[in-house]
């Protein structure tokens, strides 16, 4: 047999070369050109806890939180630190989404429903009119503060005069106690309106936080990464959607990031099979704990090009929907397929 030479070894290699570049393209790729597997479809689905909350900012830190501006502009459940009282939470669903169409490229990244979306801003005309709402909300909780002092020593007044035997006696002392505790809550904000009051580093702003929730390895509890909105894709999504992105690119195990391949996602027709994949029953009210539940495939039908008919126990928000073929077409909003 004739011997290699080192020129031969190096031309064999060089056009060895393109197929081997060939072939590891087609390796990465292919999956892109496939339809999802059932299991595919249940192992894109992420589940968002999403926080909205109002604070107060002085000299570039928070200062207090509160739950919303009422009409007569005063500032509600003013809290030194958030609590349940000052937050708004939305759990959704979300799908793990690869950045471009033929490679894995995830990275942690979420197409998910965004429930605050829509919601009208009033911090713009709130920050021109600060000093305003502060002395609005230092009246109000004066005023009632007095009704919460004078309920204070009435119940005092009746639990000294009856026994713990005498009907009722527990109730009023719990409702004693709630009083106080309420009190007690009024002069810490009351506190904290008077020293801000006057300054010219107030101002108001709107914070809100996206939560990955996810099974832990032992199934027993739900892990929580915090995400960041990816604005420049954001901006490009359907109004009411937003790119989210885990911090660090962290991606739970046993997920599937499904892909973008425009070629595939096909519009569906009134009547056409609709697949969405999520975990039954998550709603806005939804607990952690409703991570922990596997996710399940619905079927459906799309009424237009645009909506299913697939109900919100089956389809929650945000979940992935995918068309007769098995291939991604975008993920469920109020009913409608936002791509």
């Amino acid at each position: 047999m004739k011997k290699l030479t080192k020129l031969n070894k190096k031309q064999i290699t060089m056009r060895s070369l393109p197929v081997a570049i060939l072939a590891a393209i087609a390796f990465i790729s292919t999956p892109s050109l496939l339809p999802e597997t059932a299991d595919g479809m249940k192992r894109s689905v992420a589940v968002v806890e999403c926080s909205e909350q109002y604070e107060i900012i002085a000299g570039g830190k928070t200062v207090a939180s509160f739950d919303s501006i009422a009409a007569d502009t005063t500032l509600c459940q003013l809290k030194e630190k958030a609590d349940s009282d000052t937050e708004h939470k939305a759990t959704v669903c979300g799908c793990w989404m690869n950045r471009l169409s033929f490679i894995p490229s995830c990275r942690g990244r979420i197409f998910a429903a965004d429930p605050f979306a829509g919601r009208t801003d009033c911090t713009p005309a709130a920050n021109r009119n600060i000093a305003a709402l502060i002395g609005n909300t230092i009246r109000e909780t004066e005023a009632q503060l007095k009704t919460h002092e004078r309920r204070s020593s009435e119940l005092h007044y009746y639990l000294d005069t009856h026994s713990v035997k005498d009907e009722g006696y527990n109730t009023m002392a719990a409702y004693a106690e709630e009083n106080n505790r309420r009190r007690a809550s009024m002069e810490k904000s009351l506190q904290l309106l008077e020293n801000i009051r006057g300054r010219k580093d107030v101002r108001i702003r709107i914070r809100r936080t996206y939560t990955l929730l996810y099974p832990t390895a032992d199934g027993r509890k739900a892990g929580r990464a915090k995400c960041d909105v990816i604005a420049e894709e954001s901006s490009r999504l359907p109004k009411g959607t937003l790119m989210l992105q885990t911090q660090n690119g962290f991606i739970p195990e046993n997920t599937h990031a499904v892909y973008r391949f425009d070629v595939f996602r096909t519009t569906p027709e009134k009547g056409d099979t609709i697949t969405a994949a999520g975990i039954f029953g998550l709603g806005a009210a939804s607990t952690a704990a409703k991570a922990l539940q596997r996710a399940n495939v619905f079927k459906g039908c799309a009424t237009s090009a645009q909506t299913h008919d697939i109900p919100p126990l089956l389809a929650p928000e945000g979940a992935p929907l995918f068309n007769r073929h098995g291939f991604f077409i975008g993920i469920n909003m109020k009913g409608g397929i936002a791509r």
